[in-house]
């Protein structure tokens, strides 16, 4: 939807790119990218499958700042991890419920939500 709000020769990019990967992962997936969603983020979930590398390829690609992963790990201990994808700085995981304030602060430097 964002895109077709934009300007012709604009680029849209998401603020977080939901990668998933394995069995359990996917249910998890929608419902942090619902929550996201619901704490005013823009979110692209990747939905086709393809390995870890390829997703966060895609994930790159996009134009979002952050990557949320949730793997199967990730699915049973009600985790997420974040990765800044314009910045060097290293992976991290947080509990589900606290992933927008962690994106906020990643994105903002706030603990507040956009």
């Amino acid at each position: 939807l964002l895109a077709l709000l934009a300007d012709p020769g604009e680029r849209v990019c998401p603020d977080v790119y939901l990668v998933n990967q394995g069995e359990e992962a996917p249910r998890s997936a929608f419902r942090v990218a619902e929550a996201l969603r619901d704490a005013g983020f823009s979110v692209v979930q990747d939905c086709g499958g393809g390995s870890f590398k390829s997703q966060m390829k895609k994930a790159d690609a996009s134009g979002a700042p952050v990557a949320v992963i949730i793997g199967d790990d990730e699915a049973r201990t009600g985790e997420a991890s974040i990765k800044a994808l314009r910045e060097e700085r290293g992976q991290f995981r947080v509990p589900q419920e606290g992933l927008p304030e962690a994106i906020s602060d990643l994105l903002f430097g706030t603990g507040e939500d956009k």
